[in-house]
């Protein structure tokens, strides 16, 4: 009886696999996971203002392989997309603080609005066969709130037609209110790799 729960278990210690997705690499940034929460693989590829006034505005690049889910509606994209959101850390106004009193009067400002633009749409994809063509990326026409969107699961921006396993993205100029972010090409190849479980994700 012993050996159908040491079996079960051995499994679950081992890890868990992710299965295949895209991993990102870039000269700028940092890895970041999907849910800060939660292990997992480094799919994100996360990009900062350099000054202390906006340092704190991540804005995260996620490229979804098809059959990963989204929303609205719970749909399961066709083909590899490209989606952008916004990570927020700890602001200036609420660092530092060491009283009471300074704790009250930083929790009585606001934080200024938060804007992410871009200086053209148009995201350059290059293959590893040499081939490149420009996408137009939806959320870089029209340029969001970091605020409002903070998850990788809103529908994103198709790259190119069913499964892509190895290519580079290269970005216009991006900008969080008025400062540009240091960005640099974004490589992404496809890989697996395990990792331990959690039970409280």
């Amino acid at each position: 009886m012993k050996k159908y729960f040491l079996y079960p278990l051995m499994a679950l210690l081992a890890g868990c696999s992710t299965g295949p997705y895209l991993y990102p690499e870039s000269a700028t940034g940092k890895n970041a996971v999907l849910h800060r929460t939660c292990p997992g693989p480094k799919a994100a590829m996360s990009f900062a203002p350099l000054s202390e006034e906006l340092n704190w505005v991540h804005v995260l690049v996620y490229v979804a392989p098809p059959g990963t889910s989204s929303w609205p509606g719970n749909l399961r994209s066709v083909d590899t997309e490209l989606r952008l959101f916004g990570r927020l850390y700890i602001p200036p106004r609420l660092r530092n603080l060491n009283t009471p009193d300074q704790r009250r009067a930083a929790y009585k400002q606001t934080d200024p609005p938060l804007w992410v633009g871009a200086a053209s749409p148009m995201v350059s994809v290059t293959l590893a066969t040499g081939e490149t063509y420009q996408v137009s990326i939806d959320q870089l026409k029209t340029g969001f709130d970091p605020q409002e969107q903070t998850s990788s699961s809103r529908k994103g921006t198709p790259l190119g037609k069913g499964d892509m396993d190895d290519f580079t993205l290269t970005f216009p100029d991006i900008y969080v209110n008025d400062e540009k972010v240091p960005m640099a090409p974004i490589h992404l190849k496809k890989r697996e790799e395990r990792y331990a479980p959690v039970f409280n994700c």
